[in-house]
């Protein structure tokens, strides 16, 4: 009869480990990006300029393979305020578009994201998104 009460306490004992999960394991083919986010870069960006080509290969790589990625960009208004942009792509093909518009002197202080199913980079056009869903307005 003691062996029941001291396998109980080992037993007891042994689940009040550390509590950290075990690792998940290797699985041959699967994407190991999903969980992470890499950095493509932050720009303060002047009237009329847009994020460098390298930065915007980054993010045009990381959406065509489906891996999570941010980028940051300020661009001004015309009247100089500061409006920082979100960049962030998705495992399932998408990109994710913040903006935080709460600088913006003349406009409408709020933060919106959009989220669209094409992204393109052109030198005369810089960095364009397309089939964009209706804005949402994102709480700080």
């Amino acid at each position: 009869m003691r062996r029941i009460p001291l396998l109980l306490a080992v037993a007891c004992l042994a689940a009040c480990g550390d509590g950290a999960p075990a690792a998940a394991p290797y699985t041959p083919g699967a994407s190991h990006f999903a969980a992470t986010t890499d950095d493509c870069g932050t720009f303060d960006l002047d009237q009329g300029e847009d994020v460098p080509e390298d930065a915007a290969t980054c993010l045009l790589d990381a959406f065509t393979a489906q891996r999570v990625v941010t980028m940051k960009a300020t661009f001004p208004t015309t009247e100089g305020d500061p409006i920082p942009v979100t960049y962030t792509t998705r495992a399932d093909g998408r990109i994710d578009v913040t903006t935080d518009s709460r600088a913006d002197g003349l406009g409408t202080p709020i933060i919106e994201r959009e989220t669209c199913s094409a992204l393109t980079w052109d030198e005369r056009d810089g960095l364009r998104t397309d089939g964009c869903d209706e804005p949402v307005r994102v709480e700080e």
